[in-house]
């Protein structure tokens, strides 16, 4: 049985309503619910959109059978404290706000992989970066923030973002609630420079990564920007990290059965909208195996299927794309490689993206 090849993004228009900040708050207990949602959320609208429903040419098909219920995760490995600790220094959350009506503002989360100011996060929020200067110069502005409650910190571009991406989904920019597979749904940003006159550090808080496949039942400490029951002056002024265990219940695959490229994590406090591009780390030593990218619908966080892409499907990708995987394109010289993106690769990704908006 294939898996629904159409899962919630949280990237298009939604109602969001107040509710108490997830200030520090950390879920110490397993999920209870084998379902879970989350994604960018938009924080701000003034027309509704109609829905687009894409047709993915690949649906990931489980290759492990769901359990009847969610599996304990084991006990980590590291102190809790150090983890929860390491992991969101590593954390972002980008915001990118607008001048105008015709792209919507939205709130999400990625993760410094890189000391050099390399962030991974997901393509339906780097898509993002595309249009900075769309309808006008500066009409959509990306900001990089971090810290608890989120400040707005960096400016960055896109150093990758797949083309296969912007073919499959670039019809669900327009869409009421965008919907997708999670398939080839990363990007990677280089930090440019830092909001107002403060100097760039010399290094950035990153976390390790691994690309070694998930197993079933692995324990997983996960933590994002969530902002789904928040309204867009809390967002901005008041968005708190949010963080949780949960265990690593099913495996879902693109292609061969052999390769791990999706993985759900059941329901817990950051299935919300705006944890797209949120952490998924391994608790044994620390090493981010995932970011979150979609989940199921349902009223609750605890309903809903959380979902994340595995490094491992990131670093397939990239090499069938022509990029060698994560460690040749982070061995390049970044900031020719960011050029060189944005001269040869990023005019064709605007101008699907623009088509979209303008025949909406």
């Amino acid at each position: 049985m294939l898996l629904s090849p159409l899962l919630s993004l949280l990237s298009g228009t939604t109602t969001v309503q107040i509710a108490p900040p997830a200030e520090e708050r950390v879920e110490n207990t397993p999920p209870l619910a084998a379902t879970a949602t989350t994604s960018s959320i938009a924080i701000a609208t003034t027309t509704p959109k109609k829905t687009v429903t894409p047709a993915p040419k690949k649906q990931a098909a489980p290759i492990s059978a769901p359990t009847s219920t969610t599996p304990a995760p084991t006990l980590p490995a590291l102190d809790p404290t150090v983890l929860n600790t390491q992991t969101r220094a590593s954390l972002v959350n980008i915001l990118c706000l607008t001048d105008t009506s015709v792209v919507h503002p939205i709130s999400a989360s990625g993760v410094f992989v890189d000391s050099r100011g390399v962030i991974l996060t997901n393509a339906h929020v780097g898509q993002f970066f595309l249009l900075a200067d769309y309808p006008a110069p500066g009409s959509v502005n990306c900001l990089v923030r971090t810290g608890s409650p989120a400040q707005a910190m960096y400016h960055a571009t896109l150093l990758y973002l797949p083309p296969a991406w912007i073919n499959d989904n670039a019809s669900q920019l327009v869409a009421q609630e965008a919907k997708g597979t999670g398939e080839n749904d990363y990007a990677f940003l280089i930090v440019t420079s830092a909001v107002g006159s403060n100097p760039l550090p010399a290094s950035f808080p990153s976390i390790s990564m691994t690309s070694n496949e998930p197993t079933l039942g692995d324990s997983a400490f996960l933590a994002a920007y969530p902002a789904g029951f928040l309204d867009g002056q809390t967002i901005e002024k008041s968005l708190y990290i949010a963080s949780a265990y949960a265990a690593v219940d099913q495996l879902f695959t693109f292609g061969s059965a052999r390769d791990i490229d999706l993985i759900s994590v059941g329901g817990t406090i950051v299935s919300q909208g705006g944890s797209s591009g949120g952490a998924v780390v391994r608790t044994t030593d620390g090493q981010l195996e995932g970011i979150i990218s979609t989940d199921t619908t349902a009223d609750t966080t605890a309903a809903r299927d959380l979902r994340a892409i595995t490094l491992a499907h990131i670093n397939r990708s990239l090499a069938t794309f022509g990029k060698g995987g994560i460690v040749q394109l982070l061995s390049q010289n970044l900031v020719q490689e960011a050029a060189e993106f944005q001269s040869k690769t990023a005019p064709a990704e605007k101008a699907a993206l623009v088509s979209v908006l303008e025949h909406h």
